[in-house]
């Protein structure tokens, strides 16, 4: 008879989720967040930090795939790319799957995540730490962005949500954001982990979106829905050039010497189009982000 014990996601203020388990795999912290995983019956292999879900291997591909390949794909010729966050390394695999990508240059505040993750949850990454295009740089990544003289065709900007006391937290300013239109090229394009669309927990998105507006001429949102995460969150996708919305993203997709688990020509046709009530998020909370004025989630 197998042995099994509940793990608590308690990382949220009013709701707590419990998961069926087979073991803990792992339980401590770095200097900036508790981490556990642990395997769970549903879901397999999750991730946490400070309590709350960030990755399971059951759907971790869904998010990851949003985060990336739409991006990559607006770009008419991707070479090089930057990655602030994204501890678990599957940002890094899907961007690995372009064979026209030079460069990759990862950077991550939590090099005890990151080790970790490694060790834990190899499959995540699948390979791509040791691929030769890779620069990994232990930083933070607004710092490296003020400080680097690099430019790039694509930023992925995969972060944890903007608690208080995370490191996070300037990472969803108006000022980071112009930094990142900095060191994009003329045709760059970034996406940005875009935060919940729950009806009563817009404010950290809808903000985000008009602070990115503020700075790029081009930016839309797009939802997508993981079991794992038993909510409805989005991406927000921003471009110096052109309306992602005007271009073939499927066409651009069957170009491509691979295929995806869950990103196909219908969903990507599809990609766009976001809830009225979002919508209407968009125009009734128009406070931008700055250093002066962060946002700080509750979760």
């Amino acid at each position: 008879m197998t042995d099994y014990h509940w793990f608590t996601e308690d990382g949220c203020k009013n709701v707590v989720i419990q998961f069926r388990c087979l073991g803990e795999i792992y339980s401590g912290r770095s200097q900036y967040a508790r981490i556990d995983i642990v395997d769970t019956v549903e879901y397999g292999r999750m991730l946490f930090l400070d309590g709350i879900a960030q990755s399971a291997e059951l759907d971790e591909f869904i998010y990851h795939e949003n985060l990336v390949h739409p991006a990559m794909l607006c770009h008419p010729s991707p070479e090089k790319v930057c990655v602030i966050g994204g501890a678990e390394g599957a940002t890094i695999r899907e961007v690995c799957k372009y064979p026209q990508v030079a460069k990759i240059v990862m950077v991550d505040i939590d090099e005890k995540l990151v080790r970790i993750c490694q060790e834990k949850l190899g499959q995540w990454s699948a390979g791509a730490f040791d691929d030769h295009r890779l620069q990994l740089l232990f930083d933070d990544g607004r710092r490296y962005l003020e400080q680097t003289d690099e430019v790039f065709d694509v930023i992925l900007v995969d972060l944890d949500d903007p608690t208080e006391g995370s490191p996070a937290v300037y990472l969803f300013t108006r000022e980071f954001y112009q930094l990142v239109f900095n060191r994009l090229t003329p045709q760059g394009v970034a996406c940005f982990q875009g935060e919940c669309l729950q009806p009563n927990r817009l404010k950290l998105h809808a903000r985000m979106y008009n602070t990115l507006a503020a700075v790029f001429p081009w930016v839309v949102a797009y939802p997508y829905a993981m079991p794992s995460f038993h909510e409805v969150n989005a991406h927000i996708l921003v471009s110096k050039d052109s309306d992602p919305r005007q271009i073939d993203l499927a066409a651009r997709l069957q170009e491509q010497p691979f295929t995806l688990r869950h990103l196909s020509g219908p969903v990507l046709k599809g990609l766009f189009a976001v809830p009225a009530y979002v919508e209407q998020a968009y125009k009734e909370i128009r406070e931008l982000i700055t250093d002066s004025d962060p946002h700080l989630y509750q979760a």
